[in-house]
């Protein structure tokens, strides 16, 4: 794993690196920048590394879920993300008050945008894939000076990577009905 530098962030994509595995990783290239392993098969319960730092994310409650995202090891939240009523747009929460918005962009839902509190977009997701599931990944330089980008990076797909997961038993149950 090499280390998430402005310099080399063209061309981003996650991939699912099997259909049977809830195992991603954010790619430039050949080289990877970051993964996120789901520790089971149908938990929430995740880790995300990058060649500096390591974190893991957990969405808890029913009615009203939040994403934690923690050091690795720690007990102490350094973000979480709250989903919006109907699903298709959320905020994540940073320390020191920063609230920065998440939607979806397009009206099938494959496209997703991590905003700035000003409402710029920050970075882009352009979900592809159907047996595996992926993204295109569009960063923009607002967010490239940030230090939380890695964090930013991995929590977002994490929360993209449940999103799916919920659409798709959602379709399941609708059409076996």
């Amino acid at each position: 794993m090499i280390p998430i530098r402005s310099n080399q962030l063209g061309g981003l994509e996650w991939k699912q690196q099997s259909a049977f595995a809830r195992t991603y990783e954010l790619k430039s290239g050949d080289s990877v920048l970051a993964s996120i392993d789901f520790k089971k098969v149908f938990g929430t319960l995740a880790e995300a590394k990058t060649a500096d730092q390591s974190w893991t994310f957990k969405r808890t409650g029913f009615l009203t879920p939040v994403v934690t995202a923690r050091v690795a090891g720690s007990d102490q939240d350094v973000a979480h993300y709250k989903p919006g009523l109907m699903g298709t747009k959320g905020e994540i929460f940073l320390p020191g008050g920063e609230v920065l918005p998440m939607k979806s962009t397009s009206f099938w839902g494959s496209q997703w945008a991590l905003m700035s509190a000003a409402g710029d977009p920050l970075i882009r997701f352009h979900n592809q894939g159907v047996l595996k599931h992926g993204a295109h990944v569009d960063i923009e330089p607002a967010a490239l000076e940030r230090p939380d980008l890695p964090l930013l990076l991995t929590l977002c797909w994490y929360v993209l990577a449940l999103h799916q997961q919920d659409s798709a038993a959602t379709t399941a149950v609708i059409v076996g009905g």
